[in-house]
């Protein structure tokens, strides 16, 4: 595949579209290696989260239709209780990756009070964009649907994802239509928010969205985030590695000043002397977007963690 760089940043798309895969292989998080222990400390949070694996939130045939469902253990003692929820989207530049790869993420926003989803979606080549965005948004009605019957406030639905993720997430709460429930805060971490910055002539995306910007402009237009920004956009959260060779602090970059520009509430983290795939792994930013959608969504404060765990 070939390779690009924008001005003033190193990118090349060759490694976006496998280093995420490989990189979650380095850091002891693929399917395959799904039992080993994270390189990043972990709570032990095993007695106040329960996990429901494989949810279907769309056909029952596609196996990709499936989330796992993150609550705190105390959540049943009150049956009056509405959590707001959190839908988490996996990276893996739309072709790989795993629900089960944000579960570290999935686990601390469940200890703070939140009903979360982790969701698999649809993956190119197979199944071209916007496929994956089709399927978050299956996701994400199906929640809403469903409230009642999961004890979810409807009004307070949040969405969390990062890389190809955060790009999904991103689309999910900005791309308004009317038939479509409301995302209420978004965070989106090491995101290209607005692919007309991608060299014209590039094949390296062109499995995911079914030719090179060239050939088709309108669906890289289609698929940036930034192109659904206005003033009525929900709040949202980015943060980005400074030394994020494989998706640059450009696309950050940008997308701020355009959420400055409509007047959206954001903030921004730039992660000094992090990668792309070092930020993801780095709790500390984390907890920083996780501290952003406790602003928006209110989780029970009746609900404290456990005197021995951390803040």
């Amino acid at each position: 595949m070939a390779a690009f760089t924008i001005p003033g940043q190193k990118m090349s798309l060759s490694r976006f579209l496998v280093s995420f895969a490989i990189g979650l292989r380095l850091f002891g998080m693929d399917v395959a290696a799904r039992s080993e222990t994270p390189a990043f400390p972990l709570r032990e949070s095993k007695p106040w989260v329960k996990v429901e694996k494989n949810v279907v939130y769309g056909d029952e045939s596609e196996p990709m239709h499936r989330g796992d469902v993150y609550v705190r253990g105390d959540f049943a003692k009150d049956p009056s209780t509405r959590l707001p929820a959190v839908i988490v989207i996996h990276g893996g530049a739309w072709t790989v990756g795993d629900k089960v790869n944000d579960t570290i993420h999935a686990k601390r926003l469940a200890e703070r009070g939140y009903w979360v989803m982790s969701i698999n979606y649809r993956l190119a080549p197979t199944h071209p964009f916007p496929s994956q965005l089709e399927d978050c948004e299956r996701a994400l009605t199906w929640v809403v649907k469903n409230a009642e019957s999961l004890r979810v406030d409807p009004d307070r639905v949040g969405v969390w994802g990062y890389s190809a993720g955060g790009h999904l997430a991103a689309l999910l709460a900005l791309k308004k239509e009317e038939s479509k429930p409301t995302i209420k805060v978004c965070v989106s971490g090491g995101t290209p928010f607005d692919l007309s910055l991608i060299p014209k002539n590039t094949q390296a995306l062109k499995a995911v969205f079914g030719g090179t910007p060239a050939e088709v402009p309108d669906i890289y237009k289609k698929a940036s985030p930034i192109e659904y920004v206005n003033s009525e956009s929900p709040p949202i959260f980015l943060f980005h590695g400074e030394k994020d060779w494989l998706v640059p602090t450009l696309f950050s970059e940008v997308m701020k000043r355009r959420l400055r520009e409509c007047g959206v509430k954001h903030e921004f983290v730039e992660v000094p002397g992090k990668g792309h795939l070092t930020t993801f792994v780095d709790m500390q930013v984390a907890e920083q977007s996780f501290c952003f959608l406790d602003k928006h969504l209110q989780p029970d404060s009746a609900w404290p963690l456990p005197p021995d765990k951390p803040q």
